[in-house]
């Protein structure tokens, strides 16, 4: 594992959270870094989104674009997790808080844990996990979200192709919208396969090099945290006076 950070040293991999082990598995029924995971985010307020999706969807340049739009990306934590993802954990490690890099297919929820249990939550707002792939099932990791990640460039059938991904995700992301009229697809094929598949998805059209639909995909952010921070903290409802994070 390669690791960039910021105020933050991630070099030991050993976490003092192993003394709470036993409980955070009696409690949610979960495997045991997955329960740690959960436990630590929701009482530092931290959103965990994975962002998954094929090669050559765009998942890169989307947290790129991500990191630009959002106004403290500093509060940022990227978890990339590929054997071929050292190039594009560089590409970012100096764009947000931090950067780790793991040389693993899929992510795995005990290798999430070693490095999440040494930061200081309190400095992030969001954690990233980016991970390749999506056609056979996904571990869970101990995130909030699902973003699937899906190119226009890679056909109308990704969505079908996909299904898997899909019915795990909170949010389909179609990229590359900018390079529509140089490829044959169609919208409709994609949007009636994807809804027949996760109904309950929003489905999102951006590009991240044009930016036009990022707004779109920072308002879901945005939502998506605040409303977990209402769902695991309590909060005084004369202080809530509905604050964004994106303006």
């Amino acid at each position: 594992m390669t690791n960039k950070t910021s105020g933050h040293s991630v070099d030991s991999v050993e976490s003092d959270g192993h003394r709470t082990l036993g409980e955070a598995q009696r409690n949610t029924g979960r495997s045991p870094s997955e329960a740690l995971i959960r436990a630590a985010l929701a009482r530092a307020g931290v959103l965990a989104l994975r962002i998954i999706g094929p090669p050559g969807s765009g998942k890169t340049e989307l947290i790129e674009a991500t990191l630009k739009g959002y106004p403290a990306p500093r509060r940022v934590a990227v978890i990339a997790v590929d054997p071929a993802s050292v190039r594009e954990a560089e590409r970012l490690q100096n764009r947000c808080g931090f950067v780790a890099h793991l040389d693993s297919a899929v992510p795995d929820p005990a290798a999430i844990w070693r490095i999440i249990s040494q930061l200081r939550l309190e400095d992030f707002d969001f954690i990233l996990i980016e991970g390749c792939g999506g056609m056979a099932p996904l571990k869970d990791v101990g995130q909030d979200a699902t973003a699937a990640v899906l190119a226009v460039s890679g056909g109308d059938d990704k969505a079908l192709e996909y299904h898997t991904l899909l019915e795990s995700a909170s949010v389909i992301l179609l990229t590359k919208i900018d390079v529509r009229h140089l490829v044959k697809f169609n919208e409709h094929i994609f949007r009636n396969d994807a809804q027949a598949i996760a109904p309950e998805a929003q489905i999102i059209e951006l590009s991240a090099v044009t930016g036009s639909g990022m707004h779109c995909w920072l308002e879901w952010l945005d939502k998506t945290r605040t409303a977990k921070k209402w769902r695991d903290v309590p909060i005084d409802p004369e202080q809530s006076s509905g604050n964004t994070f994106f303006g």
